[in-house]
């Protein structure tokens, strides 16, 4: 940490401090708040490939892929801090997933992953938040997948007992809120550039939003079971574009609905 001061006159006021038989003011160094930390989670992984495209894609390719460069584009610009729960082709379990951000203290936690739909023609990404009662049967579909990706479905154990009690937890007020806010921010920064299902905003009980004290949200970036998305998904630049929305909407959570709390 480094506190502005002119040498000389420092030196000035400390040698006329000894001269008059008084000790010099000292300056006080201003503390600056800590970054925020955004954990990141990039689904599946290792031996679970998640949703497989008709042509053989991995979801878990993808999600990693996108996963690497929101990191850069966060980092870029010099307001967060970033990690991840996998920055390579590995398995971690959902409850690795939360026990991360439990034990960062994220300020912000975002699921990454892509959808496998029954019909070839739906497509567009969507944002969920946790709620015990799915919004509908399709987020109902889609969150009993993803529970079950890790062969550990129902109760999560083999855990701390601290965390073991998070995971049983309902979201804080706060906390459901905040996610609620980040959802919405997606879905409005989306809206027009990056194409949405309809009615994108779903909720449902994925195991990896269940920390009440940090806004979750799970993103379906799009569908690899249409032909469209699977090609947005797998370009760079249409990933950049993507990654670039998605940044936009961090920023305008940490602008609005976090300032207002942070402010009181």
């Amino acid at each position: 940490m480094k506190c502005d001061s002119n040498r000389r006159n420092f030196m000035a006021l400390a040698l006329g401090g000894l001269a008059a038989g008084i000790a010099a003011p000292r300056r006080a160094c201003a503390v600056l708040p800590e970054k925020p930390l955004i954990m990141l989670d990039p689904g599946h992984g290792g031996h679970d490939p998640g949703a497989i495209a008709p042509d053989g894609m991995f979801e878990k390719h993808i999600t990693l892929a996108t996963g690497l460069d929101l990191r850069r584009a966060l980092l870029r610009t010099g307001r967060y801090r970033v990690a991840m729960t996998r920055s390579q082709d590995v398995f971690v379990t959902l409850e690795g997933r939360v026990a991360a951000a439990v034990k960062t203290k994220a300020s912000l936690f975002l699921a990454l992953h892509c959808d496998h739909l029954p019909d070839p023609n739906m497509r567009g990404a969507s944002v969920f938040t946790l709620s015990d009662n799915a919004s509908d049967a399709l987020a109902a579909s889609i969150a009993n997948d993803e529970n079950n990706s890790d062969n550990t479905p129902g109760q999560i154990t083999g855990v701390s007992p601290q965390v073991a009690s998070i995971l049983a937890s309902l979201e804080t007020r706060a906390t459901k809120i905040g996610s609620q806010s980040l959802a919405q921010d997606i879905q409005e920064s989306f809206q027009g550039i990056v194409p949405l299902l309809p009615d994108p905003h779903r909720s449902a009980n994925f195991a990896v939003l269940r920390d009440p004290s940090t806004p979750a949200t799970l993103l379906e970036m799009g569908c690899l079971t249409n032909k469209l998305d699977e090609k947005r998904l797998r370009d760079p630049k249409q990933r950049k574009l993507l990654t670039d929305r998605l940044t936009q909407a961090i920023d305008r959570y940490f602008a609005d609905y976090a300032g207002r709390r942070l402010a009181g």
